[in-house]
């Protein structure tokens, strides 16, 4: 079983560490295709170099010698790929990464891998400390052109609070991805010896006292990434905004963390959410394949059927129904043009994934209750061009 378990599920060198996996996944996509539309719009943005900062390194219990099951390994291998990919375009940036961690014998071992397996063109740099007393280092080193990429996986909680973070947010031209660890929120958030504590993390007071499940849940990662927002500055006319994927516990049904990731750009959130929809269904397959190895493991009997293949790809999202109603209640005031920012807007109000939209639209469409005056022929699975920014109208005698 270990064979399928590391087809179906997770590699093998993440096995008892599955959620790791579905983190490192998300941060390999969103970062090549963050740093390739950065890179293809740097002579716009006037930057001329990437910045990449881990805040909490490690290595902590990576199984190869490589690295390759770590955020280490994972950003390495990207910022390679994607210096390589914009050199082909003609597009010439330097790519700089920082990695910093505390711990003696995690960081003797992230100085060896940095000093012996950089790619060549890369400059990368390991530093010894807690990032929380290195913020203003750590700035420093970003310096005030760059575009940075600024990622905090700490062990524990604390280093996360609203206030600690607050002199990073305000780092202009920056995006942050944060582990908010849910699971230890929520179970200690109604303790009156954690109050204090649990205030400086979210940035306010709560009372969360008669919130149970899913409405306990929202509220907190929604308080966490409204005062997050505080400090985070407006970029032109763009106001801050967050998105955040839900990891679960590797066998329970319950939310381990929240990967909170925040940025000035509308584009952002839809490319973020989008990646996050796909991860969806990997996260859904690891998470069978380590249900079904833990059986196997007690019973010592094979299976007959890969659980994998019985996943319930609809599980996660919200009812079509109830997106479709939302979207007559959005255009019953009139047609209304949905670009980047309107889009953007939509996913950071509901929290429902971009393909979520975009199902709906299908079947208002098909159904003619809605048109895309902008669309020209049938279009069965993107109906809506949100790049581009098109008008959506309903059908007369639907309002």
């Amino acid at each position: 079983m270990q064979g399928n378990r590391g087809r179906a599920g997770a590699p093998e060198e993440y096995e008892g560490r599955e959620q790791a996996y579905i983190k490192h996944e998300l941060l390999k996509a969103y970062l090549e295709k963050l740093f390739l539309i950065i890179g293809m719009s740097s002579g716009k943005l006037g930057i001329s170099e990437i910045c990449y900062v881990d805040c909490c390194a490690g290595p902590w219990s990576a199984e190869n010698e490589n690295l390759t099951d770590t955020s280490i390994g994972v950003s390495l291998r990207i910022l390679d790929k994607c210096k390589k990919e914009l050199n082909k375009h003609g597009v010439k940036l330097q790519f700089r990464a920082l990695y910093v961690e505390k711990d003696d014998q995690a960081f003797a071992r992230l100085d060896r891998f940095i000093k012996e397996k950089t790619p060549s063109g890369i400059d990368a740099h390991a530093h010894h400390g807690d990032f929380v007393l290195m913020r203003k280092d750590i700035l420093k080193w970003c310096g005030d052109d760059a575009f940075a990429f600024i990622f905090i996986d700490p062990k524990g909680w604390k280093d996360v609070a609203v206030n600690v973070m607050r002199p990073l947010l305000r780092r202009p031209k920056s995006e942050f991805l944060i582990n908010f660890m849910y699971e230890f929120v929520s179970r200690t958030a109604s303790m009156a010896d954690w109050k204090v504590e649990i205030a400086a993390l979210l940035g306010e007071a709560v009372d969360v006292e008669n919130l149970h499940g899913a409405a306990r849940e929202k509220f907190l990662v929604d308080t966490y990434r409204k005062n997050l927002k505080r400090d985070l500055p407006t970029t032109g006319n763009w106001p801050p905004r967050s998105a955040h994927v839900r990891v679960l516990d590797r066998k329970k049904e319950r939310p381990k963390y929240h990967l909170v990731y925040l940025t000035s750009h509308p584009r952002g959130v839809v490319e973020f959410m989008q990646i996050s929809e796909g991860l969806e269904q990997v996260q859904k397959r690891v998470r069978a394949s380590t249900r079904q190895a833990a059986r196997v493991q007690k019973s010592r009997q094979e299976e007959l059927w890969n659980e994998t293949e019985f996943v319930d790809s609809k599980a996660g999202h919200v009812d079509i129904a109830q997106v479709e109603k939302f979207w007559i209640e959005y255009l019953s005031g009139g047609q209304r043009r949905v670009g980047a920012e309107e889009f953007a807007d939509l996913i950071e109000q509901t929290d429902w994934f971009p393909g979520d939209f975009q199902r709906a639209l299908v079947r208002l469409i098909e159904a003619g209750k809605v048109r895309n005056l902008d669309a020209k022929g049938k279009r069965p699975k993107q109906p809506l061009h949100w790049k581009k920014g098109e008008r959506l109208a309903l059908v007369e005698g639907n309002r």
